[in-house]
């Protein structure tokens, strides 16, 4: 008569094996070079500097630099590639699923590399498609190598407190270049890069500071959100103030919404959208402007913008399945500027073109509309359709029971910041436009959210 052994759970045979590791019973796990663990965080920070810091800071934009680059910002983007596939190669068995399960982020960049096939300049087409495939590739190796989103988390507000502390310094220390008539641009190209970084900076600080609430951080945190806040306020960015306000008041409730459930989450956001459009309809049914209500100023015209709207969608005319090709529409040489093109009278008509213009516009100022123009009604679909998906699956990490509260803190962090980008791309461009900081937050963001988390460290090894 034969006795049955009892069989092991998972959870014993891993203990079990760990044991034996430790008692050299067993075979030992091999663990790669202290600097080969090391270089995803790395690639991380250098991704960030290049972001928020840039090759060159304090130097003025110009249409040329700010069509074409530099030869520095493209070493820079080679070797973060460089790096990133070796990356890829070392981590093939995590990216290759990941790659799967980020069909949208590939979805819309197929688009935009096939959109050089048509596109109105497509040499110009090439080189700047190209640079979007490589912040692709960079994202993605940080994504699969990275770690928990709380590490993610650390590192992007560790580099942003350096960007705003640089920010303040130069403001202080050379006045003469950061000090425009506009507003303080810090020692960045111009004063909405820096309110959209300040604005960034104040979101990732009071995530930073939810995600572990002990006395000292929270005062560190504090002093970061209004270091950061105050920034903003000197660059006179009023869409940027708005939106980090509307970052501030929604991760707070993301949280709260976390310890009532998904069920009561969808109620409250479906009543949320309801009570807006009652709003909305009471609004118009006494013939008020609910959309000025919501600008500063009581602003219908968005500053101006609704001229740039007019004229962008009637270039959108023109080629409304196609577009014009990625990056061939705006910033493509003076002789070929689209706003020769503007109809008399209008204030476009009137702005002097290349780089002695007071006021360079590239870019429509409403990235529903350049995601149109760069590919036409398919580029907008395959987009907005990638960050609804984002917001879902960061939705999902926040409710999931199996996410640690510290990257339960930064899934809700990232999905307010994806959730302000569709806000921010209804006055400004930032849904894949090339070299803007948002959207290569944005790519990254959707890389993490689509894959899958590592297993949870144990306890003694958490940062």
């Amino acid at each position: 008569m034969t006795t049955a052994l009892p069989t092991l759970t998972p959870e014993a045979q891993s203990l079990a094996a760990l044991a034996q590791g430790r008692t050299g019973t067993g075979p030992r796990i091999r663990r790669a070079p202290w600097f080969l663990r090391a270089l995803p965080g790395a690639l991380c920070l250098a991704f960030f500097a290049y972001m928020f810091i840039g090759v060159m800071p304090m130097t003025d934009a110009s249409a040329i630099t700010s069509g074409d680059g530099n030869s520095t910002e493209r070493l820079a983007v080679l070797g973060m590639t460089g790096i990133a596939l070796f990356e890829i190669i070392r981590r093939r068995r995590i990216v290759l699923p990941l790659v799967l399960r980020s069909w949208p982020v590939w979805l819309v960049l197929g688009w935009f590399c096939a959109s050089v096939s048509w596109a109105a300049f497509p040499d110009i087409a090439v080189r700047r498609v190209t640079v979007m495939v490589f912040i692709c590739i960079i994202t993605l190796a940080i994504a699969a190598g990275i770690g928990p989103m709380r590490r993610v988390l650390g590192l992007m507000a560790g580099i942003l407190v350096v960007v705003i502390a640089g920010d303040l310094a130069v403001t202080v220390l050379n006045p003469g270049f950061a000090f425009t008539e506009i507003g303080v641009r810090g020692y960045h190209q111009q004063k909405n890069v820096a309110g959209l970084v300040a604005m960034l900076a104040f979101i990732i600080a009071i995530g930073w500071t939810c995600a572990a609430p002990r006395p000292r951080r929270v005062l560190a945190g504090l002093a970061f959100a209004l270091a950061a806040f105050g920034f903003l306020v000197l660059t006179k960015s009023k869409t940027s103030m708005m939106l980090a306000l509307l970052g501030a008041g929604l991760l707070p409730c993301m949280l709260v919404l976390r310890r009532m459930g998904p069920a009561a989450a969808l109620f409250l956001t479906l009543a949320g959208i309801g009570a807006v459009g009652v709003t909305y309809l009471g609004v118009t049914a006494f013939s008020g402007d609910f959309i000025g209500l919501l600008t500063p100023g009581n602003d219908a015209s968005f500053t101006g913008r609704t001229q740039i709207w007019d004229f962008a969608a009637s270039e959108i005319a023109r080629r409304p399945w196609t577009g014009y090709g990625f990056g061939s529409f705006w910033d493509v040489g003076d002789a070929n500027d689209p706003l020769l093109r503007a109809p008399p009278g209008s204030w476009l008509a009137t702005l002097k073109i290349g780089e002695r213009a007071d006021v360079v516009i590239n870019e429509a100022h409403n990235g529903y509309l350049d995601l149109r123009l760069q590919g036409g009604a398919p580029a907008l679909a395959f987009a907005v359709l990638a960050q609804l998906l984002t917001i879902y699956a960061l939705a999902v990490k926040l409710f999931s029971r199996r996410t640690i509260r510290a990257d339960a803190v930064a899934a809700a962090t990232f999905l307010v910041i994806a959730l302000v980008v569709l806000v921010h791309n209804a006055t400004e461009s930032s849904l894949w436009m090339r070299g803007q900081v948002l959207a290569n937050v944005s790519i990254l963001i959707s890389l993490l959210a689509f894959r899958r988390e590592p297993a949870p460290e144990p306890a003694g090894k958490r940062p």
